[in-house]
């Protein structure tokens, strides 16, 4: 191909793409002048809502700040008027309730003096069962004492009287055990001197 079919095919290539590139370019600005007014339009409905609105903003929040200044007051009012009332209720019950404490210190101071010489009377027979109890334990211990002592004495008697009746027994038979090793030794001494 020669240089001339070259320039002559590049042409409308270069037509085609300068043609493509301005729809494009015209197509974003014909977007971007929609979307600009679409925004304008947007905005002043906004702004009218906006006006509408903030009277009626402006109404809610006055009837708010009226009805709860009217609330507060009442409330004020009801609140003075229970403290007036519990006041003189106070003042009217202060004379009952000193007197239900006045009872109430009573009916303990009564309560208290019962517990203690209840307590009193316990420590009185405690003390008299104590030293009963001691007596008895003391009068055991001597009996028991006493008991041991005669029944040691009682056996070292028969004991005593078991040795002598041993021995007595020893020499009873030995005795003539012994008489008779003794005249057997004699014998056998005898015997020998010759």
């Amino acid at each position: 191909m020669s240089e001339k079919e070259e320039t002559e095919q590049s042409k409308p290539k270069e037509n085609l793409l300068l043609k493509d590139w301005n729809d494009f370019v015209s197509n974003i600005t014909v977007g971007y002048t929609k979307f600009q007014k679409s925004v304008e339009e947007n905005t002043k409905k906004n702004k009218e809502l906006w006006n509408q609105n903030s009277e009626k903003i402006d109404q809610f929040f006055k009837g708010a700040k009226e009805n709860w200044d009217a609330k507060f007051k009442e409330w004020g009012v009801e609140l003075e008027k229970t403290h007036k009332e519990n006041t003189n209720a106070w003042e009217n019950n202060l004379e009952n309730i000193n007197e239900f404490f006045k009872k109430n210190q009573e009916s303990w101071d009564k309560k208290f003096k019962e517990w203690e010489a209840d307590l009193e009377k316990r420590q009185i027979e405690t003390k008299e069962q104590w030293e009963a109890r001691k007596l008895k334990i003391s009068e055991d211990v001597n009996k028991w004492q006493e008991k041991i002592k005669k029944d040691w004495e009682k056996g070292i008697k028969t004991f005593r009287w078991e040795m002598v009746k041993g021995s007595y027994m020893f020499l009873v038979f030995m005795i003539p055990i012994l008489v008779v090793l003794f005249v057997i030794v004699a014998l056998i001494t005898r015997l020998f001197e010759f």
